[in-house]
């Protein structure tokens, strides 16, 4: 009896020390400290059986080699497999520290593969493990990847919010370089929401920070966004002057970044009226190879031919800026296919993930408990465990796979609607850009609305109109005289104002009536003449028509 007990206690001791820290994990912690990447890379995979470990090792190895896969640029939807156990661990276990530079991980995965809503999530999830620490550094990384996602959702509001902590936590840790990204992350913000006075104060902000600070490096880019702000404001030499400081310090050897900036002179060389720099910086715009470049590029000097008034060029350039949306939709499309796939992979890998884990705690546990009994009931015991883990595995079995077939059911509905959202959403895009490159065409009577000035419309610039309004919208006044007959001629121009979306008010200034008259002659065009009783407004019925 006593050697029995001898044999059971050293078994035991066996196992438990088995199930110790695992020194190989803190050697590659200290690696990854000391910035040895691949280093840490290579003594992690010398683990022959990581998921044998102890839950803290393994969630530590999983967070570690997430961490190194992403520094080297390598992650991937693979590596989600990896952090799910290292979340579920840290999340639970107090440790904020390693529960936030999980999460922080997670967050850029989800970046990459486009979850923009996910993304946030995680991202105030990492930031919630933060509350009341003194982490500067991580406090204005992760405020600041909460504001790009918020800018990913057009929610520019939002993203000010963070920006604005974002500099605090730069402010406090002392680096320069962060105080500058987020003056200029700021300025960003209020030029999109159309705050240009506070977006040309943060860009002044940031451009005597990276002169005091000594950060030349970062001129570059303010002095692009100050360029944008003097634009937006009209002041369109100061504009230019910047762009040309920040051309001047991009190396030669930068086209595509300088092709890019040569956009913003084309535009407001054009507002200036010199066009033939205008068209000059066109040309050499074009020789880019980035789509976007040359959509905007084409759209500038189809605004600056539009000035001046030489419409026959300018139709074809704004034809030529659709087509270059519709190749831009067609990659983003494919990008989105891709990040689709790698989403399904990645949903695999994890479902996998999970299965061999449980297994694993499974097996762990009646190992320990197979050995212990071994020794009191011999073969009977055994025999009796075999044929129990047997049948329990058997059982899983069947259970995993009805469960996955269930889950990739479910998995390809829910791509299908995601497909057809993101179709839906592309549709209204497009139908939201044609309306915008129609008012461009009728800018001359948009600006002398918004001026207040007299407006009046000869025959031909109705009939100006009208060809602009069949051009974008694949001959909008002709679908309408054919699908509905009793629409007359000035039916059709009441009709094309709408599609320009101009105001109940606008529409009165134009046809010198009184506003409520403008009202009751939209009424019944939708009622007598296009027969809609339904509470449907004469907008809505023309939005995709």
């Amino acid at each position: 009896m006593n050697v029995k007990c001898l044999i059971v206690f050293f078994l035991s001791g066996l196992f438990l020390i088995s199930c110790g820290p695992d020194k190989r994990v803190s050697l590659a912690e200290k690696l990854m400290e000391e910035q040895e990447t691949d280093s840490a890379i290579a003594v992690m995979k010398s683990i022959d059986s990581p998921i044998r470990m102890s839950d803290r090792d393994y969630a530590l190895y999983c967070l570690l080699m997430s961490e190194a896969m992403a520094r080297k640029k390598e992650i991937n939807a693979a590596t989600d497999t990896l952090l799910i156990p290292a979340i579920n661990y840290f999340s639970h276990s107090g440790d904020s520290l390693y529960a936030e530079r999980a999460l922080y991980c997670k967050g850029h995965l989800q970046r990459k593969m486009e979850r923009y809503e996910d993304a946030m999530q995680t991202f105030m999830k990492a930031l919630s493990f933060l509350k009341g620490s003194d982490n500067y550094e991580q406090l204005y990384r992760v405020n600041t990847w909460i504001g790009v996602m918020c800018m990913k959702l057009y929610d520019y509001k939002s993203r000010v919010q963070y920006d604005r902590r974002g500099l605090d936590a730069a402010i406090k840790l002392g680096n320069n370089r962060y105080k500058n990204l987020a003056l200029c992350d700021l300025a960003a913000d209020y030029y999109s929401i159309g705050m240009q006075d506070s977006a040309l104060y943060f860009s002044e902000l940031a451009y005597k920070s990276a002169i005091e600070d000594s950060l030349p490096g970062r001129l570059i880019h303010v002095y692009i966004r100050l360029g944008c702000v003097y634009g937006e404001m009209g002041e369109y030499e100061k504009a230019i002057d910047f762009i040309d400081k920040s051309i001047s310090l991009r190396p030669a050897g930068d086209s595509l970044a300088i092709r890019g900036l040569y956009t913003f002179k084309i535009d407001y060389w054009g507002k200036l009226g010199k066009y033939d720099s205008a068209e000059y910086y066109f040309n050499k715009a074009m020789l880019s190879s980035d789509l976007g470049t040359k959509g905007d590029a084409s759209l500038a000097m189809a605004d600056s031919y539009y000035l001046q008034g030489r419409y026959d060029k300018a139709c074809p350039l704004y034809k030529k800026t659709l087509e270059y949306a519709d190749s831009l939709r067609y990659f983003t499309l494919a990008e989105e296919s891709v990040a689709l796939q790698q989403l399904y992979q990645h949903e695999q890998l994890s479902m996998e993930n999970m299965f061999w884990r449980t297994q694993a705690d499974i097996r762990q546990r009646k190992i320990f408990w197979m050995i212990i009994t071994s020794v009191v009931l011999l073969w009977l015991a055994t025999g009796i465990y075999i044929l129990y883990r047997r049948n329990k595995f058997r059982l899983l079995e069947q259970q995993y796979r009805l469960a996955a077939q269930e889950e990739e059911l479910y998995k390809k509905q829910a791509e299908i609607s995601e497909d057809k959202r993101r179709l839906l959403e592309m549709e209204h895009k497009e139908a939201k850009l044609k309306e915008i490159f129609f008012r461009r065409l009728s800018r001359r009577i948009i600006e002398k609305l918004e001026s207040g000035g007299n407006v009046i419309l000869s025959d031909t610039d109705w009939n100006d109109i009208e060809r602009n309004a069949d051009a974008v919208f694949s001959g909008f006044t002709k679908r309408l005289q054919q699908t509905y007959p009793d629409l007359n001629k000035d039916d059709l121009r009441y009709c094309c104002m709408v599609k320009m979306q101009l105001s109940q008010s606008e529409m009165a200034q134009i046809m010198h009536l009184e506003k409520d008259s403008v009202k009751k002659r939209l009424k019944r065009i939708r009622i007598e003449k296009m027969g809609s009783g339904s509470g449907a407004t004469l907008e809505e019925l023309l939005r995709n028509f």
